[in-house]
């Protein structure tokens, strides 16, 4: 005999609605700014889910205590921000996941989006000697016009293009013939070299896709990018790789923590 569903009665107490104590211009933003940061975090799926979608204008509604129309107002400011798309009939999904990239730790590529269980893919545009411009040379320290190991790559997380890298190495830190279709050049430098990375430089700009930039990592021209430099130095302090990365705007958020103090580590 089947069992009768476990009711509660009506006088049941029940924990009051949520309500938003504001205009719906304001609840919209506010609705748009927790569903931004809950999609950038992954809560509705990643990369790794093709088109994962977000819960009914109804259930957000009650969940976020505001009514239906400041929902939609925040799924239209959304979709301009091209982080949603809707489809009639089908829902509302994510287009805009982001990849975060933690860049407080010195760790390439591979290793930082270890814990994402998607594949990093390298496509090697270029790795030849060059001859170090006078910001590289003083970057790393070397004569004007003195050699360099210059290496172009795209890269690529669960096959969505997300960076393109370009690198200068003093000679001697990894081979020319290395394999860098599925290695990290950090994890190279220490193995060719067996000595440990200390530390790096980092600036953090944002700038626009040019032509071929764009068509590259598949957005389109004047597309944003965030444009990482990057000096990485040795134990011994000897700068050793100085990395230009133009990520894609769309696709990954760089994260750090800041102490208070300084040198205090992050608890």
């Amino acid at each position: 005999m089947a069992r009768r569903p476990n009711i509660p009665p009506k006088d049941f107490p029940r924990p009051a609605p949520r309500e938003y104590a504001g205009t719906r211009a304001d609840a919209a933003r506010w609705a748009r700014d927790v569903l931004r940061g809950q999609i950038l975090d992954g809560v509705y799926g990643g990369l790794a889910a093709a088109r994962p979608l977000l819960p009914p204008e109804n259930e957000l509604a009650a969940e976020f205590g505001v009514s239906r129309n400041a929902i939609r107002e925040a799924l239209e400011l959304l979709r301009g921000e091209g982080l949603i798309t809707r489809v009639q009939g089908a829902g509302t999904f994510v287009t805009g996941a982001k990849l975060s990239q933690r860049i407080d730790r010195l760790e390439g590529l591979a290793e930082s989006l270890a814990g994402h269980q998607l594949p990093v893919e390298n496509t090697v545009l270029s790795v030849r000697e060059a001859v170090a411009s006078p910001f590289v040379a003083a970057k790393l320290q070397l004569p004007e016009n003195a050699p360099i190991l210059f290496i172009e790559r795209l890269r690529s997380v669960g096959g969505v293009p997300l960076s393109l890298d370009t690198t200068s190495l003093r000679i001697g830190a990894i081979p020319v013939d290395a394999n860098l279709d599925s290695q990290d050049v950090f994890a190279l430098i220490e193995r060719e070299l067996g000595m440990r990375l200390g530390w790096a430089e980092m600036t953090v700009e944002s700038v626009s896709a040019d032509a071929n930039t764009a068509e590259l990592l598949q957005i389109r021209s004047g597309a944003p990018l965030l444009l990482l430099h990057r000096l990485t130095h040795l134990e011994d302090g000897t700068p050793f790789d100085f990395e230009t990365v133009r990520y894609r705007g769309d696709r990954c958020s760089l994260i750090t923590t800041a102490a208070r103090e300084p040198h205090q580590p992050p608890k």
